[in-house]
């Protein structure tokens, strides 16, 4: 049992007013002698039995009437009750065709056991073995699609690869703390990619997955570069403080990978900036400063929202040249192979949302308003009785 509005349990005290009002009509009043007293008989002269007792009862139902009606501005919410309306088992697949075929079988059995099971994509559609949704998934439309869960849940599933960049960098709001289920084949392949640097050396991924320097090409053979020479690039922000960060930023990234950087006024193909642009094109890369709430395309990031914090922060730890060196080396042609992150690490990125009391209805509600009801039409019937 649940109060969901438990501030008006000071109405109880109001509960006192019924039994005043009693005691007050039938104070003893001053006995006065008068002639045709002495004809009464004592029975007559008395107060009846019966009368007392329905006025007791009176005031019992209008006890009861009060209490009642601080009930249901209070409202309850019984767990018992809730038990008959059904909260559905949630199962979310993320759409990767290796996911799907992993559990397969776990997804069939939810489906036979009248669960409801979709794809965790844009617009949550109906989950069918084999067949993928169309459009990419993409880390930004996941936070979209949960806010179309039903607020109250039995369970919730999410299937997924694991992999790091699955979820993005930002924090998910879920009804309940989902049961995550990993895939638990590694089906990744390093990139063979490569970027020729100024300097004679290459830019690619190892055998780990992870970006380096290559100054031995015959070590690792390279035959066609995605890219080669430096990278043009162009700010856009009229705050120097925001252009003395970018650039800082790209100078450590030139010191450490060797990747050189040309800033020109056109032709680039990355753009740092902190505002919104009207259009963006597509054979370039922008880099943004500025954190907004909005839906972008592939080759547009948010860097604030890639670490989950804002931009403060993000210069304060010294993380802004990993987070232009990975979108960059991405849009090059270079994919580094993704960390694979443990249940317990992806469930960090959920958070539950508090329930919002005022938002459940009570489910006692019917049977508080039966209740009254009676009761009144009981006050009624005595108060009418007693002629009060």
């Amino acid at each position: 049992m649940e109060a969901l509005q438990p501030i008006f349990l000071w109405g109880l005290l109001g509960l006192s007013i019924p039994v005043l009002i009693h005691l007050w009509n039938g104070r003893r009043g001053k006995v006065l002698d008068w002639a045709a007293m002495n004809w009464l008989s004592t029975e007559e002269s008395q107060s009846s039995r019966s009368i007392k007792l329905e006025q007791l009862l009176l005031l019992l139902v209008r006890t009861l009437l009060f209490l009642v009606l601080v009930l249901l501005a209070v409202g309850f919410w019984f767990d018992y009750l809730g038990k008959n309306e059904g909260k559905p088992v949630v199962h979310l697949v993320i759409p990767n065709p290796s996911v799907e075929a992993e559990f397969r079988f776990e997804l069939e059995q939810a489906l036979t056991k009248g669960e409801q099971v979709y794809w965790l994509t844009e617009n949550l559609p109906v989950y069918e073995a084999g067949v993928l949704p169309d459009g990419k998934a993409e880390p930004t439309l996941i936070q979209h699609a949960l806010d179309q869960l039903p607020k109250r849940l039995d369970s919730l599933h999410i299937y997924a690869s694991g992999l790091s960049g699955e979820f993005g960098n930002e924090l998910h709001y879920v009804p309940e703390i989902p049961v995550l289920h990993s895939q638990t084949l590694d089906n990744r392949r390093n990139s063979s990619a490569r970027i020729a640097l100024d300097s004679g050396r290459f830019l690619g991924v190892n055998e780990s997955g992870l970006l380096q320097l290559i100054s031995d090409p015959a070590e690792i053979p390279v035959k066609n570069p995605v890219y080669s020479g430096s990278v043009k690039f162009r700010i856009l922000s009229e705050n120097q403080e925001t252009q003395a960060q970018f650039l800082a930023a790209l100078e450590a990234i030139e010191e450490v990978y060797g990747l050189s950087f040309s800033k020109v006024e056109d032709g680039e193909l990355v753009v740092l900036m902190d505002q919104i642009p009207e259009s963006f094109a597509k054979d370039k890369l922008y880099l943004i400063s500025k954190s907004v709430r909005e839906i972008f395309p592939g080759n547009v990031n948010v860097l604030a929202h890639r670490a989950g914090m804002n931009w403060d922060e993000v210069i304060e730890k010294g993380l802004l040249p990993s987070l232009i060196l990975e979108p960059l080396v991405d849009f090059l042609g270079i994919h580094p192979k993704e960390a694979r992150l443990s249940n317990s690490q992806l469930a960090q990125r959920f958070i539950k949302i508090s329930e919002s009391k005022t938002a459940i209805l009570p489910n006692s509600n019917s049977i508080l308003l039966i209740l009254f009801l009676v009761l009144f039409g009981l006050e009624r019937y005595l108060a009418y009785r007693n002629n009060l």
